[in-house]
Parts: C-alpha cells; sequence; structure tokens
C-alpha cells in the first residue's frame, strides 16, 4: 500500500487495472453474495411478518366464530406458532367439558412438546398446559402422571406446588406433600388460595410422616 500511495497517477491507473483483473471475480462475487443476504433476510422479514398477520387474523376469526376450520387451519399452516397453542389449549377445554379425555390430553401435551422446559425463563403458555393437564390426571386419580408432568428444573408456580402437593397427599407421601404445600403457600398472594393451602397443611397433621 505504501507502493500505492507513492506511485504517480498513471502507475496508480495500472496497479488498480491490475488488481481489478487479478481479483474481479472475487470483487464481484462478494457483492453478490452481500446483495443476496439482504434480499434474503428482508424476504424473510416480510414472509414472518405476512405469517404472523394472517394467523392473528385466523385467530381473531376463530374466536369471534368459535369457527373449528379455522382453528384447523391454523394448526395445519402454522403448527409450531402461538395461536396454535392458543387453539390446542382452547379446545382442549372444550374436549375436557365434553368428556373427551383423552383428546384434552393429547392437544396439552402437544402444547407442553411445543414449548421446551426452561430453568431460567418462566413459559406462561407451557405452564398453562402442564397445569391444565395435572388436574386432569388428579381428577383420573392417575397421581404419579401429575408429579410427572411438572418434572425437574424449571420455574414452578404456587398451583403447580399445590397440585404436586395433592397428588403426594393421595400417594401417602405426606412429607413431601407438606414441602410443596409449603412452597405454595411462599408464592401465593391470594388470601383465598393461601388460606385453602394452609387447610390442606392442616389436614396433613394426621397424617403419617415418612
Amino acid at each position: 500500500m505504501a507502493n500505492f500511495f507513492s506511485a504517480s497517477q498513471e502507475e496508480q491507473q495500472e496497479i488498480l487495472l491490475t488488481f481489478w483483473q487479478r481479483f474481479k471475480v472475487l470483487i464481484i462475487g462478494a457483492f453478490l453474495a452481500i446483495a443476496v443476504i439482504i434480499v434474503g433476510r428482508d424476504f424473510l422479514i416480510s414472509t414472518s411478518n405476512e405469517n404472523d398477520f394472517i394467523s392473528a387474523t385466523l385467530y381473531q376469526q376463530y374466536l369471534e366464530t368459535d369457527d373449528e376450520s379455522s382453528g384447523n387451519q391454523i394448526l395445519d399452516n402454522y403448527p409450531d406458532s402461538i395461536y396454535s397453542d392458543f387453539v390446542r389449549l382452547n379446545e382442549a377445554k372444550k374436549n375436557f367439558i365434553n368428556q373427551e379425555i383423552e383428546q384434552a390430553i393429547d392437544l396439552l401435551e402437544a402444547v407442553i412438546a411445543n414449548n421446551p422446559s426452561s430453568s431460567v425463563e418462566f413459559n406462561p403458555i407451557r405452564a398453562a398446559a402442564q397445569t391444565r393437564l395435572a388436574k386432569i390426571y388428579l381428577q383420573e386419580e392417575d397421581y404419579e402422571k401429575v408429579i410427572i408432568v411438572f418434572g425437574e428444573n424449571q420455574i414452578l408456580t404456587s398451583s403447580m406446588y399445590e397440585l404436586i402437593g395433592d397428588a403426594q397427599n393421595n400417594l401417602g407421601k405426606y412429607s413431601e406433600a407438606r414441602t410443596n404445600y409449603m412452597l405454595a403457600l411462599q408464592n401465593s398472594t391470594n388470601q383465598a388460595s393461601r388460606a385453602l393451602i394452609n387447610m390442606k397443611i392442616s389436614d396433613l397433621e394426621g397424617g403419617e410422616i415418612e
């Protein structure tokens, strides 16, 4: 580069011409690659925004009309979107009310699978699906599955701790049930819920402690 700046104008032009002839393919390729990246990025952003708008519109239509076909269209075309999870949660609720328990379980499990567990960040959609699924298992007296639903290494809410405590209480694991009821109590700010949890803890006093 020092030779370039000290060269005459004609020499500089000759150096530039030589440089261009030697590296023009690489230079053109680099510019084309940059152009492709920019166009591709803009296309992906545009497509993503368009998909979000379409799925949001379909979900709004689904809510307003309770149109199952709109819900199915979201599930088919946007299976991994947040709106698909909303549809699954709503359909699971309807299945449960209609005593279609297995269908409700399948939908809730799909939501959970679509929202991986995290020990750092709380996921409200995953939590809602887990809580509803645990309540179903509790009603079906499948207590071990209630505990399995919540797994390990994730942030739990007061309701989750309480459901685990209910399951352990029914399994005769009174000491573990008390621990989870206490955790539920610590994480609850609702006075009615706290009163109910305290009653459950009091009821454990007569049980055999492990």
